[in-house]
C-alpha cells in the first residue's frame, strides 16, 4: 500500500470552491492508487468564519486573560471544523472516510500549552482506517497529552502534524495484517507555486521585481527560513523533517500535478554566487541587556528556550548585549520577556516593534559569511538604511534595521544577491 500525506493550509478550504479544488487534489492523489492521509488546517484567516483568530477573538473579547488549556481546547476547534467539512465533502462525491482529532490520529504531546511538542505517535486508529480503505482526514496543529488533554503546536503546526504521520507510516514496515507499506514523498499545498525566493507580497509592495519559485530546497535552508520568518514550513516541522530525511513538497494547491519545490538532502539549485532565498521578520521584540555578566547572558538565554521563543543574539558595532525575539501568535511575547528578566533581576532597554530582521539565506553562503555580510552591508547602507547590527547561523546573514525600511531591505538584498 502507497501512502502519501497530503497538507493543506487555511486558504485551501476557506471557502466552497477552494474546496472543491482542495477535493480533487485529493482524488487525484486516490486515482494514482495512493492512500492519502489529509491534514488540514483551519478555514481561512483574520476576518474568516471558523479561523482561528475569530475563534480567539470571541473569548477576548470577553476578557483577554484566559487560562492556556482553555485557550487549547478552543484554538482546536478550526482544526476540526474544517477537517470535518472536507471529510463530509470526499463521502458526497462517493468514498469512505473518517476524520480524526490529532489526539485520535495518535499524536502525543507535552504539556505546554500554546506551543507543544510532539514526544509520541500512536498510529493504531490511521493504520486500522488505511487497512479497512478509508481515506483518512487528520485535523492538524493539535494532539493530546498522556492526560487526554488537548494541546496545541504552536502557529502553522498543521505542517508538524503532516511531517509527525510522514514519519511515523515511513516508520511502519507493514499494516496490522501484513501488507507493507510504502510512503511518498509528504505534499505540501499552499496558495502559491512553491517556496520562493522572496515574501511575493512584500515585493509587491514596493514594486522591486517578482519572487520566483525554487525548484529545490536543501534541509539547512528550509530550517533557517522558517526560523528567520519565511512562511516556508514551521520551524519544528522543518526540524523533524532533516533529522528523519523526510522529504516533502510544497505545491500549488490549485494547480494539477504542479512540479513545486522539493525539500531534502540534494544540493541547492542556486548559481555560484547566488543566495538562495531572503527572509524577513516584521516587528521584532528587541531589549538590550545593561549588564557585563556572560553567565547572565546565557541563562536569559536558556529561560527563552525553555518558554520556547524563537531569539536572535544581535551583534553590535558598539558591543552591546542585544537580543531579538520574534513575535508569536496567541502568545505574549514582552510580558514573558519582562518574567524572564525579573527573574534574573536583569534590566534592559526594550524596544517592541520598530525594527525587523532581513536575512540573506543559502547553500552558498557556508564558510563565506564575511564576504556575504560585506556585500549585504553595502546593499544595505548604501541606499540609507541603517544596520543595527547583525546575527549570523551556519547559512543565513541576518540585519536588524528599522521596521520602517524593512520591505526595501527586502527588495534590494533580493535583487542583488539572489537575482
Amino acid at each position: 500500500m502507497k501512502v502519501v500525506v497530503q497538507k493543506f493550509g487555511g486558504t485551501c478550504v476557506d471557502s466552497e470552491p477552494n474546496q472543491l479544488i482542495t477535493a480533487e487534489r485529493i482524488m487525484e492523489a486516490r486515482d494514482r492508487g495512493l492512500h492519502p492521509i489529509v491534514v488540514v488546517s483551519a478555514m481561512g484567516r483574520a476576518g474568516q468564519p471558523y479561523s482561528t483568530v475569530e475563534m480567539v477573538n470571541l473569548v477576548r473579547r470577553i476578557d483577554p486573560d484566559i487560562e492556556a488549556r482553555e485557550l487549547d481546547l478552543l484554538m482546536s476547534c478550526g482544526e476540526i471544523i474544517s477537517t470535518v467539512a472536507m471529510a463530509h465533502l470526499l463521502k458526497a462525491k462517493g468514498y469512505e472516510t473518517i476524520a480524526f482529532s490529532g489526539g485520535q490520529a495518535g499524536l502525543i504531546t507535552d504539556d505546554y500549552y500554546g506551543h507543544a511538542r510532539i514526544v509520541d505517535i500512536r498510529p493504531d486508529g490511521i493504520l486500522a482506517a488505511l487497512q479497512d480503505g478509508y481515506l483518512v482526514f487528520v485535523a492538524g496543529f493539535q494532539g493530546n497529552t498522556t492526560s487526554h488533554q488537548i494541546t496545541t503546536l504552536g502557529a502553522g503546526g498543521s505542517d508538524y502534524t503532516a511531517v509527525a504521520l510522514t514519519r511515523v507510516i515511513k516508520d511502519t514496515p507493514r499494516l496490522p495484517f501484513g501488507e507493507m507499506l510504502e510512503v511518498e514523498p509528504l505534499q505540501i499545498y499552499k496558495e502559491v507555486p512553491g517556496v520562493m525566493t522572496a515574501n511575493p507580497k512584500t515585493l509587491a509592495d514596493t514594486g522591486g521585481g517578482e519572487a520566483r519559485a525554487l525548484t529545490q530546497l536543501t534541509y539547512d535552508e528550509c530550517v533557517a527560513l522558517s526560523r528567520l520568518g519565511a512562511e516556508v514550513l514551521q520551524q519544528q516541522a522543518a526540524e523533524m523533517a532533516r533529522e528523519h530525511g523526510i522529504p516533502l513538497l510544497v505545491r500549488d494547491y490549485r494547480v494539477s500535478d504542479s512540479s513545486g519545490t522539493e525539500v531534502g538532502a540534494a544540493t541547492t539549485a542556486a548559481g555560484p554566487e547566488r543566495a538562495t532565498a531572503i527572509a524577513d521578520q516584521e516587528k521584532l521584540l528587541v531589549f538590550d541587556l545593561q549588564t557585563d555578566d556572560s553567565r547572565l547572558v546565557l541563562q536569559i538565554a536558556e529561560r527563552l528556550d525553555r518558554e520556547r521563543l524563537t531569539y536572535f543574539q544581535v551583534n553590535t558595532p558598539d558591543e552591546k548585549v542585544r537580543l531579538a525575539v520574534r513575535p508569536f501568535k496567541y502568545r505574549n511575547v514582552s510580558a514573558i520577556v519582562d518574567g524572564v528578566l525579573q527573574a534574573r533581576h536583569a534590566r534592559a532597554e526594550i524596544n517592541e516593534g520598530d525594527f525587523a530582521l532581513v536575512s540573506v539565506v543559502g547553500e552558498r553562503l557556508r564558510g563565506r559569511l564575511e564576504e556575504w555580510r560585506e556585500k549585504a552591508e553595502r546593499v544595505l547602507t548604501g541606499n540609507n538604511i541603517a544596520v543595527h547590527g547583525t546575527s549570523q547561523g551556519a547559512i543565513s546573514l541576518s540585519h536588524l534595521v528599522p521596521e520602517a525600511d524593512r520591505k526595501k531591505a527586502v527588495a534590494l538584498l533580493h535583487e542583488h544577491t539572489v537575482l
